[in-house]
């Protein structure tokens, strides 16, 4: 009886194996491939890949601009995921109130997200040009400023220029994601707020902000990762310049890799960049996992 209903138990467990192996081979190859160069000197240059342990990762960690690369990369990720999550939950919050209007604005607002991040980075690059883009003909127009910025070949303005640029593009997955948590709220809660006394703005700090914690944790989670490795857009605007202002991990991965053509550091700061997005994606976790079972 014992080993029948334990047969029973693994049946299901047997008709996942197939898809398990083929999930675990597309995700163990390439990492444990990726381990083994980061420890050998795998350079094109020389024919040789001696073993050297932790060499590529100690000239890594060690690198003058590794501390440019990794300062600017965690402002690159927080700042934007930040400006997302706001954004993105002020339209949700506009939206859902919208009762005729809300499926034309659901739609414009997620265009941004839907267009190829080649296509928004050419045509910010556009509209960004110091000479001839219209940002700076409108802001003059406006009268906000004087003379043409050069948003992109400017170290100052360069960084903050493609966080706004990614802002644009990602907010409506937040906005999409929140709209849908906010649909699934009682109606009986917030009619019983607005009868206590409670204004809009209590109404959302009490009562729809926690109903939103699981989705803002997931959602953080999932827009983390994404903008710590976006690669699109920085690379075709400014390819990590100019001096290296906006230069991420993964611009800098790229670049050893096949700049360089110094594919074991580039796998060892792969590394790296796994690790930090283990890091980063922690509290969210922790606290998505909380508000489930709460």
């Amino acid at each position: 009886m014992t080993s029948n209903k334990l047969l029973r138990k693994s049946v299901p467990y047997f008709y996942l194996l197939p898809s398990l192996a083929i999930i675990a081979g597309l995700l163990a190859y390439p990492l444990f491939y990726n381990l083994y160069v980061s420890l050998h000197r795998w350079q094109l240059s020389r024919p040789d890949k001696p073993f050297i342990g932790l060499d590529n990762f100690r000239a890594v960690l060690t690198d003058d601009l590794f501390a440019k690369v990794m300062t600017t990369t965690l402002l690159w990720t927080i700042a934007g995921v930040v400006l997302q999550m706001v954004i993105g939950l002020l339209g949700a919050l506009y939206v859902d109130e919208r009762r005729r209007s809300k499926g034309v604005l659901r739609s414009l607002l997620l265009l941004p997200w839907v267009l190829p991040g080649v296509v928004t980075a050419l045509m910010w690059s556009w509209m960004l040009q110091s000479d001839m883009g219209i940002v700076n003909h409108l802001l003059k127009s406006l009268h906000l400023i004087g003379k043409d910025i050069s948003w992109l070949g400017s170290g100052d303005h360069a960084l903050w220029t493609l966080i706004f640029v990614n802002t644009w593009k990602a907010f409506p997955f937040w906005f999409l994601m929140l709209l849908a948590g906010l649909q699934d709220i009682p109606n009986d809660q917030i009619e019983a707020a607005k009868i206590d006394g409670a204004r809009w703005l209590g109404i959302v700090r009490y009562v729809k902000v926690p109903h939103l914690r699981p989705v803002i944790g997931a959602t953080g989670v999932i827009t983390t990762i994404w903008t710590l490795n976006y690669f699109d857009l920085i690379w075709v605007t400014t390819k990590g310049g100019p001096m290296d202002a906006t230069s991420t991990l993964p611009i800098y991965t790229y670049r050893l890799a096949f700049e360089f053509f110094d594919f074991g550091k580039s796998s060892a700061l792969a590394f790296v960049t796994l690790v930090l997005i283990g890091i980063i994606c922690l509290p969210y976790m922790r606290s998505m996992l909380k508000s489930i079972k709460e």
